[in-house]
């Protein structure tokens, strides 16, 4: 049996899921300095560290 592995870099698609957003408003956030920029490890390659996203997440205030 294989051992599961969580995947920590996210795509675009994975990423706005994770975080339970839709795809434009997510990259809004990104663009504003709201949300945790992508890293870009090769040409072509857009990823989030889902470790950034936890940590947004928890920063994140309660809604009231």
């Amino acid at each position: 049996m294989k051992p599961i592995i969580e995947q920590r870099g996210l795509r675009a698609p994975a990423a706005c899921a994770y975080v339970g957003m839709g795809r434009s408003k997510f990259l809004d956030l990104v663009a504003k300095g709201l949300a945790p920029r992508p890293k870009k490890p090769s040409a072509g390659v857009t990823i989030w560290d889902r470790i950034d996203l936890d940590r947004w997440i928890d920063g994140m205030e309660q809604a009231q």
